[in-house]
């Protein structure tokens, strides 16, 4: 069932990154606006990445750093206390979890290299772009922000499907990455759909292999005994909200102090820098 899940979404992305080539996916708008095509990915683009609010301003910067911490802890502290506390399912869910994000990022990185698109702030002119929340590669489709948050998203609810506050703020908090990085400037929304169903695919194939993974784990630590079995043992939800906010509060400690973010306004070829406070 979750295998064909999978074939679908993949033929979805392949769909939607071939409609977008043919619109012009790697140069768009490299000349004077006034002279240049524009498509729905451009217009979709500019409608968020031009409609600036002091409060987005101020919550998608944080929330867009948080998903490297929220993706390390969340697996890595659910599967420690699972351990200690001998919940099984937990301790498997933990495993799942993880192995969703490393397929995710794995199959966003090699899409990157196979269609090498440029970012909106390059082949764009005066795109609102946050130098502070810079991306670490080159490539902007598809999102990896975004496949990771929604790998995560996907993951928890396919495990825990009667916790609500758990699905409701996986997928929250997946939508306002994938929003914030249109809203930064450092991808187009076809990258976050195309994020959005590599993270939710990837995290549907993990789940649909959850027995044979979860066999060769217990094989390896000589834990044959151990049955993944959904009980009253469950780990909480706020315990796993916890350890995310938690994650969240000591990546923003461990940044430098800033008195203000810089915005850049970038043509492809000059900068103009301004600082804004808030």
């Amino acid at each position: 069932m979750f295998r064909i899940t999978f074939i679908i979404y993949l033929a979805i992305l392949l769909f939607i990154s071939q409609l977008s080539y043919s619109q012009g996916f790697r140069e768009l708008e490299t000349k004077d606006s006034l002279n240049t095509h524009t498509n729905i990915d451009v217009s979709l683009f500019r409608a968020i990445n031009n409609n600036r609010c002091g409060l987005s301003n101020a919550i998608i910067p944080l929330t867009d750093k948080s998903v490297l911490p929220f993706s390390i802890a969340v697996p890595i502290g659910l599967a420690g206390i699972s351990r200690i506390d001998e919940n099984y399912y937990d301790e498997n869910s933990a495993v799942l979890l993880l192995l969703s994000e490393i397929t995710s990022t794995g199959i966003t990185f090699g899409m990157k290299q196979v269609f090498k698109r440029e970012r909106p702030f390059v082949t764009l002119r005066n795109v609102s772009y946050d130098k502070y929340n810079s991306p670490t590669d080159r490539y902007s489709f598809p999102s990896g922000h975004t496949a990771t948050a929604f790998s995560m998203a996907t993951s928890l609810t396919l495990r825990y499907p009667d916790k609500p506050v758990i699905i409701a703020m996986s997928y929250l908090y997946a939508a306002i990455i994938g929003y914030g990085r249109m809203y930064l400037g450092v991808h187009y929304p076809s990258d976050v759909i195309g994020g959005m169903i590599i993270g939710s695919g990837s995290a549907a194939l993990i789940y649909s292999l959850r027995k044979e993974i979860i066999d060769v784990k217990n094989n390896l630590f000589n834990e044959k005994y151990k049955q993944d079995t959904n009980n009253i043992n469950e780990m909480p939800a706020y315990m796993i909200l916890g350890m995310s906010i938690g994650a969240d509060l000591l990546n923003n400690l461990l940044q430098d102090k800033l008195k203000g973010n810089k915005v850049t306004f970038s043509s492809g070829f000059n900068n103009l820098t301004a600082s804004i406070n808030f």
